[in-house]
């Protein structure tokens, strides 16, 4: 059953990723992305990650893909048109990596029993999840590196708010709107109207 699982989400993964490389369009290269990632997610799990796969699923396919897609789709179309040479890089690339991936499984069946669990020490069915949380909680594991990357994402989250705040407020004594563009002479008039 472990055999299998493996060999379905690198089919999904493989797939997505020869979609990214070969198709014509780039919104439908995104969703091969999706898949590209989501067999990832499911790689991790058939691994006994449970933790890297959930991350997996919600930060790439969840958020990142999101975001690209929204970028994908706000480009121009000259940028989905494959051509010759770029089919001609990407072959041997894509043999390059489905190589390496051939390697990877040989390497984890050498350390994956055959019932399908990892050869650690650990209890069987406890997953990785509860032991990376302990982690992050103890003070004896990663607590203070954990609230150091805390604040310091909070002070960059204030640093772009005020940046952003100032610039709106430079914008506004210049004439200019928040978006710091200049207001047309329509809407100049349509102001001294209201003032008059």
């Amino acid at each position: 059953m472990a055999d299998f699982m493996f060999f379905t989400f690198a089919g999904i993964a493989v797939f997505g990723g020869l979609m990214v490389a070969f198709h014509r369009n780039v919104v439908h290269s995104v969703f091969g992305l999706v898949a590209a990632l989501f067999g990832v997610g499911g790689l991790y799990w058939t691994l006994g990650a449970d933790f890297l796969g959930a991350t997996q699923i919600l930060l790439y396919v969840g958020g990142v893909t999101v975001l690209l897609l929204f970028a994908v789709m706000l480009t121009t179309s000259d940028a989905s048109r494959v051509t010759l040479l770029r089919t001609l890089i990407m072959v041997p690339i894509v043999g390059f990596l489905a190589l390496k991936v051939l390697e990877a499984y040989r390497g984890v069946s050498s350390i994956v029993n055959d019932t399908g669990h990892v050869v650690v020490d650990a209890p069987a069915g406890s997953g990785t999840t509860p032991e990376i949380g302990n982690l992050f909680v103890s003070p004896e594991g990663y607590l203070l590196p954990f609230e150091v990357a805390a604040v310091l994402l909070l002070v960059v989250l204030v640093g772009a708010v005020t940046v952003a705040r100032q610039r709106d407020d430079v914008a506004a004594e210049e004439g200019r709107g928040p978006g710091g563009s200049k207001p047309t002479d329509d809407g100049a008039r349509e102001e001294d109207a209201v003032h008059a």
